[in-house]
């Protein structure tokens, strides 16, 4: 009860929110807060209808209340270009990617409408009347990308973006740390449910904090994100808020290594060290070389160009059960690899067709990495789209930077959406939050070079000048000598 209360009343927040915030203000609190705060536990199952669930109500309800009620604070106008125009993308890349996606979702309905049998274990067919439940998922997935695009695409409103995940981040922590010193009990205590296996949350002799997400990995990575966040205003903040940005950074990383997720830990290192030491464009463009790395990443895997062997040598060296793990997870890659080559382009759905069963119909696998997934369930064009939408943007934004004249805003959500992309490869840590970022990417990409409160478009990189332009600037007197002599010569 107290599930369904909690659900079906966020609409109500995310229409208050629209009323009384600005655009960019309301939908980063929309989108995240119902991420953070609402069970898992509750959806309304409806005929040839997705799911509606934590992820769906919120989002539908934001772009309802954006539609009739988005506008700027009574006081404030929005800055010129802070909200894009329409809600369907204007890039011709990012609009072929969203076809590819939505007709992909259909012939993956289309090409299964075979059952499938193992033993004791029967498959069911998938049949056209399915078709309208797997587009609607797809679109209800897409819909905090949409609505990022269109009011998180300004530099101003990234920043508001980067500053809620900081905020939340350092909120959540209270209750994060709570549940690390007493177990993970808060969602079966409020909500009456614990949204994944306990034994998994017992880690190096205490706890591995969930809160109300789905496992304690996936709130690891959104500390991630949020200490990234926080280092990035820091780096861009003057005066005292600097010290405040620097004293949630450090909050923020002491919560991550509490949390007991060794592969968020190590991703917010190696990106937090690139925040701390690399200026605004080798971010942006170490991001985008990141990014084409993973987009290709199945591809080397598939090929046996990734390095397991060597992975496993390592491992092996540091903790032997460690290597034991990733092992097994290399051996179900390649069996699950191998089923979706049987069909390569659209996948084979859902209902687990994408697992891999013995005669006897016993599943032999275990899906972990959100790439594999995607792979099996929805083919290469489905991977494609859908990791196209997520990582293209970046690449782009490191090939344009010059000319977009990107903020310090722009590459700490690089740096987040890196995080998260990188942990795809061994989690399934794919969450609306993803979508937002990587919304706010495309919305970025598409706005182009922002003009300054002047109306003059801002510098990409400071002028450089050479050795005499310098000389001649400090000395006006000799400059202007050096110019009547020049004049008047013949």
């Amino acid at each position: 009860m107290i599930s369904m209360i909690a659900v079906l009343s966020w609409p109500v927040v995310v229409f208050w929110l629209f009323a009384s915030r600005p655009p960019a203000a309301a939908v980063t609190a929309a989108i995240l807060g119902a991420y953070l705060l609402l069970p898992g536990n509750f959806s309304i199952e409806l005929p040839a209808v997705p799911s509606l669930n934590k992820d769906s109500i919120p989002a539908l309800a934001a772009v309802l209340a954006a539609a009739t009620m988005a506008r700027p604070m009574p006081h404030k106008a929005l800055a010129p270009d802070m909200v894009l125009p329409g809600l369907w993308p204007r890039s011709r890349v990012v609009r072929i990617l969203f076809i590819m996606m939505l007709a992909g979702a259909v012939a993956t309905v289309l090409t299964n409408g075979d059952a499938l049998r193992y033993g004791s274990t029967i498959l069911p067919a998938l049949r056209p009347y399915d078709a309208a439940s797997f587009l609607g998922t797809t679109l209800f997935t897409l819909l905090p990308f949409l609505l990022a695009r269109k009011y998180l695409a300004h530099p101003d409103a990234q920043r508001t973006l980067l500053v809620g995940l900081v905020v939340a981040g350092v909120l959540y922590s209270l209750p994060a740390l709570y549940e690390v010193r007493f177990s993970p009990q808060l969602s079966r205590n409020i909500y009456g449910y614990f949204p994944h296996d306990w034994k998994q949350h017992i880690r190096a002799g205490g706890f591995r904090p969930v809160v109300f997400l789905h496992h304690g990995l996936w709130l690891a990575i959104f500390f991630c994100g949020s200490f990234l966040a926080a280092l990035a205003l820091w780096r861009s903040s003057p005066g005292k808020d600097r010290m405040r940005w620097l004293a949630a950074s450090g909050w923020l990383f002491m919560t991550l290594v509490l949390a007991k997720g060794v592969g968020a830990l190590g991703i917010g290192l190696l990106l937090g060290a690139m925040i701390l030491f690399l200026p605004v464009r080798l971010q942006v463009i170490g991001a985008a070389v990141l990014a084409a790395t993973l987009l290709v990443f199945p591809m080397l895997r598939g090929a046996d160009l990734v390095p397991t062997d060597t992975a496993l040598t390592l491992a092996e060296g540091i903790n032997s059960d460690r290597a034991a793990s990733l092992r097994y997870r290399f051996d179900n890659e390649d069996i699950l690899l191998d089923k979706a080559n049987h069909r390569p382009a659209f996948g084979w759905g859902g209902w687990g067709r994408n697992r891999v069963f013995d005669a006897e119909g016993r599943d032999l696998s275990v899906t972990d990495g959100y790439w594999v997934i995607v792979i099996g369930t929805q083919g290469w064009i489905g991977y494609l789209a859908q990791f196209g939408l997520l990582l293209i943007p970046m690449i782009f934004l490191g090939l344009r930077w010059k000319q977009l004249a990107l903020t310090p805003a722009t590459a700490g959500l690089t740096m987040a959406l890196t995080a998260n992309m990188i942990d795809l490869i061994p989690n399934a840590t794919l969450t609306p939050v993803t979508w937002l970022l990587a919304g706010a990417l495309a919305g970025r990409l598409e706005l182009g070079r922002v003009a300054d409160p002047a109306g003059q478009p801002g510098p990409a990189e400071p002028v450089r000048r050479s050795a005499y332009t310098r000389q001649t600037r400090r000395h006006p007197a000799q400059a202007a000598a050096l110019r009547q002599e020049a004049a008047a010569c013949p």
